[in-house]
């Protein structure tokens, strides 16, 4: 489980502790379900991609994986650019104040909106995923009246068969993203012989929980393939953006690449392809997002329900699932469960811990081992949860989306505040009149004072 937890993890008394912080005292304090991140556990996380990487690549942190206003501020303060995809993370990372120059704009369907806002910002690259996007661009920068031009990156679809899951593949036949290299190719001509935008370089990412370091390699070589033919197309040093994709474990004895393999192996496929000889000046840029945040967060939840199930065991009922980490059910996604009010002894048995919604796959884990007293009011914990759970959390069921904490040396603080009902009423123009009382049970009541 060493890795799989945050670095901070230990126990006393038979209960759970992060960042000096015992979890039930967090639950109760907080409420559930609860995402707490180590934050001394992300600082090592973007300290160890620095130290594999050195201090000339352009270390990227995917914003879609889970983003904060107070890690934006973090990742500005450790050097780190961010990755956007969306008017809303580009929003969010204004508004935290993070500088323009180091945002890269993603994403294969950009609305006006989304690039006129970038390009009033000022973002440092914008990702071109289809040859429109020019002609977007052009309408964009004049409805602005901005004198700003981003530099511009070309996504590429190669085929390089990822082994992972079919969902988080992004590269190769059927995939929706970026261009294959004839198009590209073609598109790298047309923005070089107009002359209004600068070409900065080329973006390829295959895919997510990539475990095979050669796949990296395989992705620079492609990387470098495309570029050294068109190499005038690309004026000065040429950024090579080759991705994230680097896995993270889930469950107690997964094996994956280290942060140093990662580099080493995007290194190697470098020298093969003789990047330096062929291309001249190059950046190297990477964009880890789950393997920086998975597993410096977890989620806490409490049992709501010990149920016996017709043939099946027994059932753990919690008071999320489905609305805050949807993962499981997408795409079958695994986790350990670990009970935090109780120490793990001889007498354990499985569980399934199921989750609150009205879905018979709503399934956190199907069999859990447990402690065989594990009791309605227990705080269960589930590592690995930082990243794509707040991030693709909703308000399935009318339930609110959680609230986010930060711990360190024995202090919590709240980065992300719990939605209420009036934040899930907000939009709802029907029911624009006076609010009236919310209903409040004592519990709740206890737990807001």
């Amino acid at each position: 489980m060493k890795h799989v937890l945050p670095v901070s993890w230990t126990e006393s008394a038979g209960r759970g502790r992060v960042g000096g912080v015992a979890l039930p005292e967090l639950a109760a304090r907080f409420g559930t379900p609860l995402i707490v991140v180590d934050e001394g556990h992300l600082e090592d996380r973007l300290a160890r991609f620095r130290a594999a990487f050195g201090a000339d690549a352009g270390l990227t942190y995917a914003g879609k994986a889970f983003l904060c206003g107070a890690l934006a501020r973090l990742l500005d303060r450790e050097g780190w650019l961010v990755d956007v995809v969306s008017g809303g993370e580009l929003e969010l990372v204004r508004r935290a104040g993070f500088p323009g120059r180091n945002v890269i704009l993603h994403g294969n369907a950009k609305s006006a909106s989304e690039l006129e806002r970038a390009i009033v910002y000022g973002v440092g690259r914008i990702v071109i995923d289809h040859p429109d996007e020019i002609g977007g661009l052009r309408k964009a920068s004049a409805a602005t009246g901005a004198d700003h031009r981003p530099d511009l990156l070309l996504r590429l679809n190669v085929d390089l068969t990822p082994e992972t899951h079919e969902k988080v593949r992004t590269v190769g036949p059927g995939t929706h993203f970026g261009m294959s290299p004839s198009l590209a190719a073609s598109v790298a001509r047309r923005i070089a012989g107009a002359g209004e935008w600068r070409l900065a370089g080329v973006h390829i990412h295959a895919g997510s929980q990539i475990r095979d370091p050669a796949l990296f390699s395989r992705v620079a070589e492609a990387a470098v393939g495309f570029v050294a033919p068109l190499r005038r197309c690309f004026p000065g040093t040429v950024d090579l953006d080759l991705g994230g994709g680097l896995a993270a474990p889930y469950r107690a004895g997964e094996e994956v690449p280290s942060p140093r393999e990662y580099a080493e192996a995007l290194e190697a496929g470098l020298r093969r392809s003789e990047a330096e000889a062929r291309l001249g000046a190059y950046r190297l840029i990477v964009e880890p997002g789950r393997s920086v945040i998975a597993n410096a967060g977890l989620t806490l939840y409490t049992v709501h329900a010990r149920k016996r199930l017709e043939g099946a065991g027994e059932a753990l009922a919690v008071d999320g699932g489905l609305s805050d980490n949807p993962r499981p059910s997408l795409y079958g996604a695994s986790y350990e469960v670990l009970n935090a009010s109780r120490g793990r002894g001889e007498a354990e048995r499985s569980f399934r811990v199921v989750g609150r919604h009205c879905e018979s796959g709503d399934v956190i884990a199907p069999a859990a081992t447990l402690p065989g007293d594990t009791a309605v009011g227990d705080v269960l914990a589930i590592p690995g949860t930082g990243a794509y759970v707040f991030a693709m959390s909703s308000r399935y069921n009318g339930v609110g989306r959680p609230a986010v904490v930060f711990v360190r040396a024995g202090r919590a603080r709240e980065v992300v505040r719990r939605e209420t009902d009036d934040d899930l009423m907000a939009c709802d123009l029907s029911l624009g009149g006076p609010a009236v009382g919310p209903l409040r049970s004592a519990t709740q009541e206890a737990v807001r004072t």
